[in-house]
């Protein structure tokens, strides 16, 4: 005689597993439209960043009433709509929110000294403009990481935005040469030659390694066409600290991919190596310099970096009279023309037809504006998220691919961002393509690590597995 009660076990086994395959596949779904959506996001974030507010305007123009450059209200508004925009993301993906929060805390930390520094700040509302902006960029971030399945979405999406931009760029070249040119150099539709230098040199180190790793053969075709007119848009921009960052990282290229493959004790022997011939041969010229009579930095004093050194000296004198604390994040270029420290000298620099907005160096902007605590906490920052892409690339062996691609562009920015940094100031500045960038770069080092780990496995696998009956 059958057992009842068996029959109705089963069948209620039988519903459960039911329901647990459609809510895995309803799951499934909005992960999929989540990850989606994170792209639009992250492209419309790219192509504004890399177009800006004031295309085609290569004259920087001052408000007479204030003497310092307007920035368009219209960018305020932009980064409250892509927040709003993102918000949803971060409600879907809330239960990784304790593992996001343990992998950012060095972030979290550094942002909580600059806001610190805005209650110190010589023009309050400035800094705290500009650490709200750069809050909204890292949430925002945070996001599009989160919703991401994987670094190939997100490859896929920058390359994307990049091309759009490229050909905007080379048809302008094309089409409006006059208005494109300038006397520095090529801007197309940027404002500055040296915007379009480093839009195009952030364009080519996306697009080769994904070029690379196409499927078919007319994808890698259209794709080193795509590379191929960005690097002539870079050559033609004659932005000099781009170009050369461009060409260092194509000899270093191969390079670097040699050395990752080698064991750790290799690795460790090969750094060390370099190390040690480096400070050798300093030594070596330090001691023929004091024997000749030669000053040993005789043959640097004369160069200026096209008059860079003028502005680094005054930064650095005025990061001396603050040395701890900094006069307040984003509180040093562009602010209220009373308290700007530039604007109170005679300066060639704070000429109006020389206007200058930067130190062209980024940590030492840091430094005058945050201090040695926050010039050290982002330094650590970078550095821990230079090694985690380096690791990354060096973990890949066994992935896919297009995979790999992505990871050896995670590997190259934060280097290539390390250099640029020295000639330019993006490292936590606002309203900047090479700021932004490794905010998304680093935030997704952080979280890859996030998604593999057991929630986001969890969260991410959805399987289908077939109702079983009670015996």
């Amino acid at each position: 005689m059958p057992d009842d009660r068996t029959d109705s076990d089963g069948g209620f086994h039988h519903w459960r597993a039911a329901r647990e395959i459609a809510r895995d596949r309803a799951l499934s779904r909005l992960d999929g439209l989540a990850a989606n959506w994170a792209a639009l996001i992250l492209i419309a974030m790219i192509l504004y960043l890399l177009i800006g507010p004031t295309p085609y305007q290569h004259d920087t123009v001052l408000d007479p009433r204030t003497g310092v450059a307007p920035l368009s209200p219209f960018n305020r508004y932009f980064w409250i709509a892509l927040l709003g925009c993102a918000a949803p993301l971060l409600w879907i993906k809330r239960a990784l929110a304790p593992q996001i929060l343990q992998r950012l805390w060095p972030l979290i930390a550094v942002y909580a000294w600059f806001i610190a520094s805005s209650r110190w700040a010589i023009d309050p509302a400035a800094s705290s403009r500009r650490i709200f902006l750069y809050v909204a960029q890292a949430i925002i971030c945070v996001a599009v990481c989160a919703a991401m399945k994987d670094g190939r979405r997100m490859h896929r999406a920058l390359a994307m935005a990049c091309a759009i931009v490229i050909l905007i760029d080379f048809a302008s070249w094309i089409i409006a040469p006059a208005k494109s040119m300038t006397e520095l150099g090529l801007a197309a539709i940027h404002t500055h030659k040296n915007t379009l230098g480093s839009a195009m040199l952030l364009s080519s180190m996306l697009i080769a390694p994904y070029a690379l790793r196409r499927p078919t053969l007319s994808g890698r075709a259209l794709w080193w066409a795509i590379w191929v007119a960005s690097f002539l848009l870079l050559v033609a921009s004659r932005s000099k600290t781009s170009i050369a960052i461009a060409i260092g990282v194509l000899i270093a290229l191969p390079l670097l991919a040699g050395i990752l493959r080698l064991n750790l004790l290799r690795l460790w022997t090969v750094g060390l190596v370099f190390a040690l011939s480096l400070a050798t041969a300093l030594f070596a010229w330090t001691i023929y310099a004091f024997l000749s009579g030669m000053d040993p930095l005789d043959p640097v004093s004369h160069l200026t970096f096209t008059k860079r050194t003028d502005v680094w000296r005054f930064s650095l004198q005025q990061g001396f009279l603050h040395p701890f604390t900094g006069v307040g994040f984003g509180s040093f270029w562009d602010v209220d023309p009373g308290v700007q420290p530039s604007l109170q000298t005679d300066e060639w620099f704070a000429k109006p037809d020389a206007y200058t907005n930067e130190s062209h160096n980024g940590y030492i902007d840091l430094f005058v504006t945050t201090g040695v605590i926050g010039l050290a906490g982002a330094l650590m920052l970078l550095v821990r998220w230079i090694l985690g892409g380096l690791k990354l690339l060096r973990q890949a062996k066994e992935a896919p691919a297009d995979l790999r691609a992505y990871f050896l562009f995670v590997a190259i920015f934060p280097l290539l961002f390390f250099a640029h940094n020295f000639m330019e100031s993006s490292y936590f500045t606002a309203n900047t393509l090479f700021g932004a960038m490794i905010l998304l770069v680093g935030i997704d080092i952080e979280m890859t690590s996030v998604r593999s780990g057991p929630v986001g496995r969890s969260l991410g696998r959805r399987d289908r597995r077939a109702p079983q009956h009670a015996k």
